[in-house]
């Protein structure tokens, strides 16, 4: 990374000078290991040419001189790229040069190079005509021009390192006495550039001292398993050219020569027999884990401070650095790196050590580049980040839907510090611009996050931090991009705390959509063509609509058709953001919510009513100055009379009229091929959303009160009773429906025998009754008896109370009206019973009243007890005050009074 060494650090690739001894052969002149301290180092890139291997090229240079750095490499470093003045300052034996053609060939000649050499260069090649050439700013750099710098250079001791499309005609064109090349082709000519960079720095950073021609053996095993990992057809060659013999290809033609629990890539032909002059024989594997001592520790480790444990009492570990770079670009469409230092601190913070990964191949590609522990006595522990391998035993969603790595760093204890850097890198976004949500607040605390994305300079940039507190990010610009850095510094631990809203979680999004009409014309293109009006789609529509006497009346049996079709959600490639056509939902008879929307609109529109798909971005919120595809669900709007009518067709126990939840008050867009902003969906008032309950208890010998029970709900108290009464059916359960969200004041209710409406009947509100019978309800109190009458509250309303951090979330966002009735039967004389005052809160969020009536006919009380909860979605003060009026409620119901009754 180019925080390894020098931050400031752009330019883009690397040439330094590689040893070799190779007992078989002749021995030559040249150094004995790979980064011998007499070695003078030439580090030569290529011109990028995009943000993507701008980046990627600067991270490369810098992990180079990083590994220099480690092993205490002194002779001189030349370094030519476009902009190596910036690495002068960084070390007095780092040389900047220019990175062209000229400066290259007269580096060779005005620099006395008397110790070995090593270069290694890469970047982009190419053809120049019918001629390789290496790509620089000015004239090209060919074959020859190589040969010409080696022969200027003078020396007899010389290894080289080509990685770049066409490098075998340069190795070609260089092999001769006193020189070794490791090149990435030999005869053939590839289309890709190569990947190989990365793998050749893991070998030379966890093995430095390797002569070179075990290293190249190495290196071209890596690559080997690199492309048989992905089932990908490789496109490199890694050859080693050892003076004037014949090159060696260190990839085999069958991949099952080298790999052992890889599959081999199907369909990979053979090189040529002419290509395959000499086979190196594969390495032995690599130890799964492997100690090391202190010394060799890279350099980003000498910025990690340990912290004390009794600074963090509450934490089972601290997150000690975090950094993240996106690079959002064209080829790859989105190149990705995290690195975070993790200190343990308790036992229970032990399970930070094991890791899991899910990613989605081909498109997506995952691999780590660091897996070590810093055990407390001051030991590395490092597991080889080439044997962690896709998990074994995934569930048949993830096989179809995507892959998953794990796996378990060696050495966890208290004290232990983890590092992890991993890449992912995606080949071909699914979307035409970038949108994504990036996660920066964790579940342990965080002492240093940073969070870089890189865009190219002429592409359109938003962003927008949600759920925490950070500074403006820094911009610099580049050659070919702009990249954007916040440092968010220290950040809380993010508690998943009940009742919270959904989005809680700190995070950063961002997105390269010009705007909401660029984004709504592109979604309205890729759906135009699943919403044909079949043949079988309009006779179905006729069909369904034959007794409707109104379009509103139509509009309701087209809702309840689509919404009884099951829903299935299968988010496979462009399926995950296009619907499936009307034609085969109505055929299969199933689909997701968008499939379902885009259905009932596409029957609407048989008869000539107005339907539109739309966006929503369900238990969150999109952002008017955010484009992009921050949505998760799709429902209809319709137009009748010119008033909209929205409706979501997902949930089969939700009536017409009614958002679900997560709807209501949401920035929605509409695709309707004219809206190019976000609209609000209409939000809820207390009197759509009740809950009437009466109770009649009677008074029994033996303490207890026979019950009998009503219940009649609309709105979300509606939809959460079918919702419950269906669970209870399906699981064979025979507790009361009502039970399952709500709990009595006071003493349990014992079930006898209940009803409930059909779940599947939406034209009418669903009603519950019940009979059973009361206990706990009355005590003895000398001659008399204390009676607590029961209501029922929401059961959560409870877990409310307690001390929080975030708003609450009540009823799932919706408002609600409770309004019940007790009538009670007692013993003994009217006279003898003082029933508690009214009682009352008249302030929202949460107003309620508490009111005793006197006796109609002999001793049969009755209380009446109204809450009226103003909004679900509660802020931080509203959160405070309805605790506060909570437990005052609680108190009141509490209070109870005495009746005549034996002991």
């Amino acid at each position: 990374m180019a925080g390894l060494l020098n931050a400031r650090i752009t330019c883009a690739a690397v040439a330094v000078g590689l040893g070799l001894v190779v007992a078989s052969l002749p021995a030559i002149s040249a150094p004995s290991t790979l980064l011998d301290p007499q070695t003078t180092v030439i580090l030569f890139s290529g011109i990028p040419g995009d943000v993507e291997s701008e980046t990627t090229y600067r991270d490369q240079m810098a992990s180079w001189l990083g590994n220099l750095q480690a092993q205490g490499a002194t002779q001189a470093v030349h370094v030519l790229c476009d902009s190596g003045e910036r690495l002068v300052a960084s070390s007095p034996t780092v040389f900047a040069h220019k990175g062209d053609r000229d400066a290259f060939l007269k580096l060779a000649s005005d620099v006395a190079i008397t110790n070995p050499v090593l270069l290694v260069a890469w970047g982009h090649g190419g053809n120049q005509g019918s001629t390789p050439v290496f790509h620089v700013r000015g004239p090209r750099i060919a074959p020859n021009d190589f040969a010409e710098f080696a022969r200027r250079m003078g020396t007899n001791r010389s290894n080289w390192v080509l990685l770049f499309r066409g490098s075998g005609a340069f190795a070609r064109a260089l092999a001769g006495p006193g020189r070794q090349i490791l090149s990435s082709e030999c005869d053939t000519p590839f289309t890709s550039d190569p990947i190989g960079m990365t793998l050749l720095l893991k070998l030379v950073r966890d093995e430095p001292s390797l002569p070179f021609e075990t290293l190249a053996q190495k290196f071209g095993a890596s690559v080997q398993r690199w492309y048989a990992d992905r089932n990908l057809a490789r496109t490199e060659e890694p050859t080693f050219w050892r003076e004037t013999q014949k090159p060696v290809l260190l990839a085999a033609a069958d991949d099952s020569r080298l790999l052992t629990s890889s599959p081999t890539v199907p369909g990979k032909e053979s090189e040529p027999s002419s290509n395959r002059t000499e086979q190196a024989e594969a390495p032995e594997p690599t130890p799964h884990v492997v100690a090391y001592s202190p010394e060799p520790l890279a350099p980003a480790w000498k910025e990690i401070k340990r912290v004390e444990p009794r600074d963090f009492p509450d934490d089972d570990a601290v997150l000690l650095r975090r950094h993240v770079r996106y690079v959002l670009g064209d080829n790859p469409a989105v190149n990705s790196e995290e690195e975070q230092f993790i200190q343990v601190l308790t036992p229970e913070g032990k399970h930070l050590g094991d890791f899991s990964l899910q990613y989605s191949p081909p498109m997506e590609d995952v691999s780590f580049e660091d897996c070590e522990v810093l055990l407390p006595d001051g030991k590395l522990v490092r597991l080889d980040p080439d044997a962690i391998h896709e998990a074994a035993d995934q569930t048949a969603s993830e096989e179809r839907l995507s892959r998953r790595k794990m796996f378990s760093l060696p050495g966890v204890v208290p004290g232990a510090i983890l590092h992890v850097r991993l890449r992912t890198e995606w080949k071909k976004f699914p979307l035409p611009h970038f949108s994504m949500t990036i996660p920066v607040q964790q579940t342990i605390p965080v002492l240093e996050s940073e969070v870089r994305v890189s865009v190219p300079r002429d592409r359109a940039f938003h962003f927008a931090l949600k759920g925490v507190a950070g500074p403006d990010p820094v911009i610099s610009q580049s050659s070919y991009g702009t990249t954007y850095t916040w440092s968010l510094g220290r950040l809380a631990p993010h508690k998943s705390e009940p009742l919270a809203p959904s989005e809680s979680q700190g995070k950063l999004l961002v997105s390269t959509f010009p705007g909401w009409g660029t984004f709504s014309a592109w979604y309205e293109r890729i759906i135009r063509l699943t919403a044909e009006a079949t043949p079988e789609i309009a006779a179905k529509a006729r069909d369904l609509t034959r007794d409707a006497k109104t379009d509103h009346e139509k509009v309701a049996a087209l809702y309840h058709f689509v919404t009884g079709l099951r829903y299935v959600a299968l988010p496979l490639g462009i399926s995950s953001v296009r619907p499936h056509s009307a034609a085969s939902v109505l055929q299969n008879q199933f689909g997701d919510c968008k499939d379902k929307a885009n259905l009932l609109n596409t029957l609407l529109r048989a008869v000539d009513i107005k339907a539109d798909l739309v966006l929503v971005p369900r238990f969150g919120q999109a952002d008017q100055a955010l484009p992009g595809m921050f949505f998760n669900h799709a429902i209809s709007r319709v137009l009748l009379d010119g008033q909209p009518l929205w409706i979501d067709t997902t949930d089969d126990i939700c009536r017409f009229g009614m958002l679900p939840p997560g709807d209501p008050g949401r920035s929605v867009l509409v695709i309707d091929g004219t809206t190019t902003n976000l609209v609000l969906l209409p939000g809820s008032v207390a009197a759509q959303h009740s809950l009437s309950i009466s109770t009649k208890l009677a008074w029994e010998a033996d303490g207890n009160f026979a019950a009998t029970l009503e219940a009649h709900a609309k709105g979300y108290p509606d939809y959460r009773l079918r919702m419950d009464t269906r669970a209870q059916r399906e699981h064979g359960g025979s507790l009361p429906v009502l039970a399952a969200s709500m709990r009595p004041s006071a003493g349990s209710f014992v079930l006898e025998k209940q009803t409930a409406s059909p779940v599947s009947a939406l034209d009418q509100d669903f009603s519950w009754s019940a009979t059973g019978s009361f206990v706990g309800l009355s005590s003895a109190d000398g001659t008399k008896r204390l009676l607590r009458p029961s209501f029922w509250l929401p059961k959560e309303w409870e877990a409310a109370l307690h001390r929080r951090e975030s708003p609450l979330v009540l009823n799932l966002g919706y408002p609600l009206r409770l309004e019940q009735e007790i009538e009670i039967k007692l013993p003994g004389d009217p006279a003898s019973v003082t029933p508690p005052a009214r009682r009352e809160e008249a302030n929202p969020p949460l107003r309620w009243q508490i009111e005793w009536r006197p006796p109609r006919e002999g001793n049969q009380w009755a209380a009446h007890f109204r809450a009226e909860l103003a909004t679900g979605d509660l802020s931080s003060s509203e959160t405070v005050a309805f605790q506060k009026q909570l437990r005052a409620l609680l108190a009141a119901l509490a209070e109870g009074f005495t009746f005549p009754g034996s002991q």
